[in-house]
C-alpha cells in the first residue's frame, strides 16, 4: 500500500483535527473571552477587576483559563443580585 500525502492549497498550511479534545482545556486569553461572548479588552478589564478567576501560567507570558471555572464564574454572575433598591 502505497502512503497518502496531502499537499495544501497555495499559501494555506493542512491543519489536522486532534485526536484527542479535553473535557476541561485551557482556553487562551481571546478563547476565553469568546466563551463569555465579551470582547478581548472587556475580558482583560474583568481580569484585572476579579470577575475572572486568576489565570493558570503553562509557561511565562501564557495565561490559560479552564473552561469549567470560566463558566461557573459566569454564573455567578448572572445569579448575584444587581444592588438593593
Amino acid at each position: 500500500m502505497e502512503p497518502v500525502i496531502c499537499i495544501p492549497a497555495r499559501g494555506k498550511r493542512a491543519r489536522r483535527k486532534p485526536e484527542y479534545i479535553p473535557a476541561d482545556p485551557l482556553l487562551t486569553a481571546a478563547e476565553a473571552a469568546a466563551e463569555r461572548g465579551q470582547a478581548l479588552s472587556t475580558f482583560w478589564r474583568d481580569v484585572a477587576a476579579g470577575r475572572v478567576p486568576a489565570a493558570f501560567y503553562v509557561s511565562p507570558r501564557c495565561p490559560r483559563w479552564r473552561r469549567s471555572e470560566l463558566r461557573a464564574a459566569l454564573e455567578a454572575c448572572r445569579a448575584a443580585p444587581t444592588g438593593a433598591a
